[in-house]
């Protein structure tokens, strides 16, 4: 792939975070549950198509369906219970979920051959400033500190430069978890922001790429982990077109906090 026009592609991969890192260990939960595993999977299937029930965190009749559906779509047993291999396609189908590229701009107008050229040049442009080579990190709390820390340790295991943090990142990513929160949803969709997209746009965010992460969970490192158990979801974090992120990690949701990285690439 040629990387240099991989820069200028607005992709997001959707990445989820459950109760806890999923495990190998056997399991199954089916109608009659509740709880933070089962409003994750009903925000998933919801996304895939499959639900179009309200996300309340009860395992009922039309999350049994949306289930079934789902198996019987990828051929899997139709049981309409939740267990390891029914839980494992669930979150690779939603890690592969993609917003669609957003349209560029139509060009500019150009003037006609007989037009004259205008009498004084344009005003030039700023130099971008270059990304530091240790990444500020003032304004962060310490748990969103925390997961900064855990993100750039992975990042430089692997030989990729430090995200470094950006100030009106944080703003966004923290307004994105607590309007999770507010309106007691679980999507990259905000119906108050509208796409990840939308949001940065919204708020004078400019980028070459652009991602987010959300998550649902107790702590930063165990939601740290459930990112990083996804394939999908560890490489929006390994990303090497992202240069800046932004972490807001909000107190509330049913999993007891709730967590937005936001990335981009200048």
């Amino acid at each position: 792939m040629f990387h240099g026009r991989k820069k200028h592609v607005w992709i997001v991969l959707i990445c989820i975070a459950l109760f806890c890192s999923t495990s190998t260990t056997a399991f199954a939960y089916g109608k009659g549950a509740k709880g933070p595993d089962v409003y994750a999977v009903q925000g998933m299937l919801k996304s895939l198509g499959y639900y179009s029930g309200p996300i309340t965190g009860y395992y009922g009749n039309q999350t049994q369906s949306g289930v079934k559906a789902f198996q019987s779509r990828y051929g899997l047993p139709v049981t309409g219970n939740v267990d390891d291999q029914t839980l494992q396609s669930i979150l690779w189908a939603y890690g592969n979920l993609k917003i669609p590229k957003k349209p560029a701009p139509p060009p500019a107008p150009t003037p006609p051959p007989s037009e004259p050229a205008p009498s004084e040049p344009p005003p030039s442009q700023p130099e971008p400033t270059p990304a530091p080579q240790v990444p500020p990190t003032s304004g962060l709390t310490a748990e969103e500190q925390q997961m900064l820390d855990l993100v750039n340790k992975e990042r430089a295991a692997v030989g990729l430069a430090a995200l470094a943090v950006d100030a009106e990142l944080i703003k966004t990513a923290r307004l994105k978890s607590q309007d999770m929160v507010d309106n007691k949803y679980f999507s990259h969709d905000s119906p108050t922001y509208g796409s990840p997209f939308d949001m940065m746009e919204k708020f004078g965010i400019t980028y070459n790429a652009a991602g987010e992460n959300i998550a649902c969970n107790q702590s930063v490192q165990a939601a740290h982990e459930a990112l990083m158990n996804s394939p999908g979801h560890k490489a929006n974090i390994l990303s090497k077109d992202y240069t800046h992120i932004g972490i807001g990690i909000v107190n509330g949701g049913p999993c007891g906090k709730m967590f937005t990285q936001q990335f981009i690439g200048k």
